[in-house]
């Protein structure tokens, strides 16, 4: 079985420091540009196949302007700081010779630590017991052709009736039961729709993405997100995003700063 994303998220080295990248449709947004998580692994792909880092732990990226789908992209690789433990490593993504994207990303290697959990995993019904968005229409082609994502219910902003509380918890992996990497579960944070959406009617933009890896591989089939927004102000929003597998295990955290495009 081909493993898509890992295709999809993969550039070619033409000289030390620098790949090339071909920027898919098949990750498209209901906007018609890219999504940003789908940008964010293929960028972090290409630091870990360019250098002996590790694996990643925290990402820092901004998005400068809209990849263009169809289009080849160069990607840029800078090590920062290789330590012991941490690596530091600047990524830029560009196109037509213009900054695309910006990624500070820091890596570790040889870690082990203690760990204390003090959250709780969302209380979901089962996956098989939840709503199957793909088979009601309410999810456009794209992304969502992309993922396979249960619902506990119908959300407001689907049926054209928001409810005013942006929060949203659901199921989600990749389709075909394809490998959540490192790069896969970072795309995860970014990959569902924005539960701002409870809101209104609006369009958000991200401006800048923190992400927090924190442990792999995914007991089960299935990863939980968590998504809430408690901030609008001045037309610009937070979104943060806690992923956890089917044992309670958290994978990853996220935080973002986008900005209501009406």
């Amino acid at each position: 079985m081909t493993n898509e994303f890992l295709q999809d998220t993969t550039s070619i080295s033409i000289e030390p420091g620098l790949r090339r990248a071909s920027i898919t449709d098949a990750w498209n947004t209901p906007f018609g540009a890219p999504n940003g998580g789908y940008a964010l692994a293929l960028m972090v792909r290409a630091a870990m196949d360019e250098l002996e880092v590790g694996r990643p732990a925290a990402l820092a990226i901004s998005y400068l302007s809209s990849p263009k789908p169809g289009m080849e992209a160069a990607i840029r690789i800078r090590p920062i700081k290789l330590g012991n433990r941490v690596q530091t490593v600047d990524v830029l993504l560009e196109q037509q010779d213009k900054p695309v994207l910006h990624l500070v990303a820091n890596f570790l290697r040889n870690h082990e630590g203690v760990s204390h959990e003090l959250g709780a995993a969302p209380e979901l019904p089962a996956p098989e017991s939840c709503l199957d968005p793909k088979t009601t229409g309410l999810t456009p082609p794209g992304i969502f052709d992309r993922l396979d994502q249960r619902w506990p219910a119908a959300p407001g902003w689907a049926l054209g009736e928001p409810n005013g509380d942006p929060h949203a918890e659901i199921w989600l992996k990749l389709i075909d039961d394809q490998e959540i990497d490192w790069p896969a579960l970072a795309m995860l944070c970014d990959a569902s729709p924005p539960p701002v959406l409870e809101l209104g009617n609006h369009v958000s933009m991200t401006v800048q993405l923190t992400v927090h890896l924190h442990r792999l591989p995914p007991a089960g089939g299935w990863v939980a997100s968590r998504m809430f927004t408690k901030h609008v102000v001045d037309g610009m929003h937070e979104e943060e995003v806690e992923l956890w597998d089917e044992d309670g295990n958290l994978l990853a955290q996220s935080r973002q700063l986008a900005i209501l495009l009406s």
